[in-house]
């Protein structure tokens, strides 16, 4: 008797030892539901930013597309800086200028904008945002999806950046792009730009929209055709030491014009050590 009581004792002890290291995955989560608590410290940290759509009463689709965030340690410092994107007025009716805005992090919980020392603060129609190192420097670019011209801005290694986008070849394509993702899809080494477009729109092909007859309202996305992704290819350093980009959208296979993406993810959904691509549309079914 007293070998199976110890027996038992050990047991017990055993199991209270599992139970409160978290070794039970309901107890766990269960606790986790009951102690973590979020607490908006926005205007604490610093962070004073408003989205600008533009909107003067036209009713122009783009308004009613938010705008892109993103994490991206610019200065290589080991703490996360914020980028977030933002629109403008549109031509005409112009009553005040907005630019993105990066927030550098102070390391105690607040942020400095810095978007004016960064020489990011050029004004867009922006949309999204996707952060890569282009060119394999060890610092982190930005890639910005816009209605009209997209942007691509290099990582200068000292606090600031400079657009190239058409010494990257990615000039002169206007489109309503919404999301985008670096992704290197060939395993070359270096990063290639996938971006996601919404419709084909623009104030001159704008359509009247009504929801009670009397009075003109935002348009659903059925109301406009669709309209291809884009992929582009990563060319490497050209002899002037420019990092250009190829339009292999068609080559790839992606060029399916019907498409009204909003959304880009990359995976390996299948396991084969190849990054696929999964494009989330809006009033059209998704593609994988």
């Amino acid at each position: 008797m007293k070998k199976l009581s110890a027996v038992g004792a050990s047991l017990l002890t055993i199991f209270y030892f599992l139970f409160s290291v978290g070794l039970s995955p309901t107890a766990k989560a269960q606790n986790a539901d009951a102690g973590v608590t979020f607490q908006d410290v926005t205007t604490k940290s610093g962070i004073h930013f408003t989205h600008n759509n533009g909107a003067f009463g036209k009713k122009f689709l783009p308004e009613t597309v938010g705008p892109g965030v993103a994490f991206i340690d610019y200065d290589n410092d080991g703490w996360p800086d914020i980028f977030l994107e933002n629109g403008s007025d549109w031509p005409g009716h112009v009553l005040k200028h907005t630019t993105p805005k990066l927030y550098h992090n102070n390391h105690d919980g607040t942020f400095t904008d810095v978007t004016h020392k960064a020489e990011l603060d050029v004004e867009m129609y922006g949309i999204g945002v996707a952060v890569g190192d282009f060119d394999n420097d060890g610092d982190d670019d930005l890639f910005i999806t816009a209605y009209g011209q997209n942007r691509l801005f290099h990582n200068n290694e000292n606090g600031t950046f400079t657009e190239v986008t058409q010494k990257a070849g990615l000039s002169g394509v206007k489109e309503f792009s919404t999301s985008a993702a670096w992704v290197d899809y060939d395993k070359d080494g270096k990063l290639d730009l996938v971006v996601g477009n919404y419709v084909q729109w623009s104030p001159e092909s704008d359509l009247y929209c009504t929801m009670d007859g009397k009075s003109k309202s935002y348009c659903t996305p059925e109301s406009y055709k669709g309209t291809s992704v884009r992929l582009w290819h990563n060319n490497g350093k050209d002899r002037s030491g420019n990092v250009t980009f190829s339009d292999v959208t068609q080559k790839a296979g992606l060029g399916e014009p019907t498409s009204k993406t909003l959304g880009v993810a990359v995976l390996d959904y299948d396991n084969d050590g190849w990054p696929d691509l999964f494009f989330s549309n809006d009033t059209q079914p998704n593609k994988l």
